[in-house]
């Protein structure tokens, strides 16, 4: 157990340092944006739907883009498509920002603005996923995913809450400015960035089409059932946290007839347990991943089954917290496991074809959740969404690849293990 595993990893790894600065910072002022967003179309519009249709906008282009993004981080440096990608998300929130301000209030522009922050967004992830592990030494990339994980939540605790302060007090013009400089710090940070430049594609490569490129990925994917059954994993789970992002209000308000004070405690405690678990993951060196994978798994379903059959909000603020932790324990060895099984060079292709499965599952989680809710209530929905989890529990002990799954000093053994076990 090491208690500074943190402080020690950020000294070590002084590039890494510079990638968690940029993503906190980012993720600080994203915050700040996204309250000031739904807070504004709530507010033109009073439709839930409507706030709906922004998450919707925002996630789609990883589904329809994500595959050929994913070929531009296997082709191009890498942090400089973090950086553009940075720059243009920072200019897009600067325009919604002077709209709001000039008084120019069209939905339409909301949706626009957020789609093509999709798209930059797209663009950056599969670039971000390449770029971890030519950084970070391979024992370490498990503190790395915990560490970048709790300061994601650290940051949604602050800047959720700050917005909504400076959303009250400044407007909403005003709030969403931040973002244009959260977005241009970030980029600073990535652009001092050093990454070594070990992974340039050959000409082949380069001259290939990006259908050829892409399909070369899949290719590659499907011949890895390990990673298949992880991607399917990480979908299934993302469906089953849907009641978490979509039914609180209906839990705390027409289920314990309680107030916002305890529909934000209940968020809360979710955000806490991701810190929690995010800092005694980081504590210990793990090498059964796939276990450890599996039964963080069966935590979260712990946690959902505990609001299922919750008869007070206190339980169920407990419920969330077990969620919370079991989300990143889950979360970090299952990034990690991928970043060491799959070759740098198809880095940016395969996690691209990740995001675009995790994308796929956001319109159901917005739009099939809230009918499901309504039909059937807050606590039966959490119930179904117990046995969704539990699912991926089994598939996890299921494939020997996954169980079995032993992180070694050298990457390439590992790929020879994981694919004779498949």
């Amino acid at each position: 157990m090491n208690f500074g595993a943190f402080p020690q990893f950020l000294k070590q790894y002084p590039e890494a340092r510079k990638l968690w600065a940029s993503e906190t910072v980012k993720a600080f002022g994203s915050y700040f944006f996204n309250i000031a967003v739904m807070w504004f179309v709530f507010a033109q519009t009073g439709s839930g739907v409507a706030m709906g249709l922004v998450v919707v906008a925002n996630f789609l282009p990883t589904v329809i883009l994500g595959p050929w993004f994913g070929v531009l981080a296997d082709r191009h440096s890498r942090r400089r498509l973090m950086m553009w990608a940075n720059l243009a998300s920072g200019l897009l929130a600067g325009l919604l920002a002077l709209s709001v301000l000039g008084r120019f209030h069209a939905i339409w522009l909301v949706y626009v603005v957020r789609g093509l922050m999709g798209v930059a967004s797209s663009l950056y992830d599969p670039a971000r996923a390449s770029i971890l592990p030519d950084i970070v030494g391979q024992d370490d990339l498990l503190t790395a995913h915990a560490l970048f994980h709790s300061s994601q939540q650290v940051a949604r605790l602050i800047g959720s809450a700050m917005g909504g302060l400076a959303v009250a007090l400044a407007g909403v013009g005003l709030t969403m400015t931040l973002d244009v400089l959260t977005f241009a710090a970030a980029a600073i940070w990535v652009a001092r960035i050093a990454h070594p430049d070990h992974n340039a594609p050959s000409q082949e490569v380069l001259t290939s089409s990006a259908w050829k490129s892409a399909f070369e990925g899949w290719q590659w994917l499907r011949q890895r059932p390990v990673l298949l059954v992880m991607m399917g994993i990480g979908m299934v789970s993302n469906i089953a946290l849907g009641p978490t992002n979509v039914l609180p209000p209906m839990l705390i308000r027409d289920t314990f007839h309680a107030s916002a004070r305890a529909l934000g405690l209940f968020d809360s405690a979710m955000g806490l347990g991701i810190v929690v678990g995010g800092v005694i993951i980081g504590m210990f060196t793990i090498r059964r991943m796939g276990l450890s994978m599996a039964a963080a798994l069966g935590l979260e379903a712990t946690g959902l089954l505990m609001v299922a059959v919750s008869p007070t909000p206190v339980v169920a603020d407990v419920g969330n917290f077990l969620l919370g932790g079991g989300l990143v324990a889950a979360n970090a060895p299952g990034g990690a496991m991928m970043q060491t099984l799959v070759p740098s060079r198809l880095l940016g292709r395969v996690s691209s074809f990740s995001g675009m499965l995790s994308g796929l599952a956001v319109p159901i989680t917005f739009g099939a959740v809230g009918v499901v809710g309504d039909a059937i209530g807050a606590h039966r929905s959490f119930g179904l969404a117990t046995v969704l989890m539990a699912s991926t529990v089994v598939a996890a002990l299921m494939v020997p690849g996954i169980r079995r799954f032993r992180l070694t000093p050298v990457a390439s053994q590992a790929n020879v293990s994981i694919t004779e076990e498949a």
